[in-house]
């Protein structure tokens, strides 16, 4: 998908804050696993919000490591974005030795990627 409108970024980036907004909610609500997914998915679309921002095609992946490789992301943060996409498919498949996801988030886990994605988000719009 090629970005014709120039500003289709930013309604990429004003998802990825409500994503985080929602994120908090949930957070608050204790319900972790779905904290911990929306976080997944503000980071993504706030990594390929800066990626449509330069110009380039929509890239279709949910592969966070590789989108903040093109963004150039900082090693540091991308290191830690591993842990959020493996969390991510834990927060939506059964995949825990027989938890489902509702069970496989603690709070310290969630409200770290929180602050991960609170993160992610302040460097993009440095960049933005």
């Amino acid at each position: 998908m090629v970005c014709e409108n120039k500003e289709e970024f930013k309604k990429w980036f004003l998802q990825s804050e409500a994503d985080l907004d929602s994120a908090r909610y949930n957070f608050d609500g204790e319900k972790y696993y779905v904290a911990v997914f929306l976080c997944e998915q503000s980071v993504e679309k706030a990594l390929k919000a800066l990626w449509l921002k330069d110009g380039n095609d929509l890239i279709k992946t949910h592969d966070l490591m590789r989108l903040g490789k093109k963004v150039g992301l900082p090693g540091d943060i991308e290191k830690r974005l591993e842990k959020l996409s493996e969390s991510y498919i834990n927060s939506r498949y059964c995949v825990d030795e027989g938890l489902i996801p509702a069970e496989s988030f603690e709070k310290d886990e969630a409200e770290k990627f929180i602050k991960l994605t609170s993160e992610v988000l302040e460097w993009i719009k440095m960049k933005i």
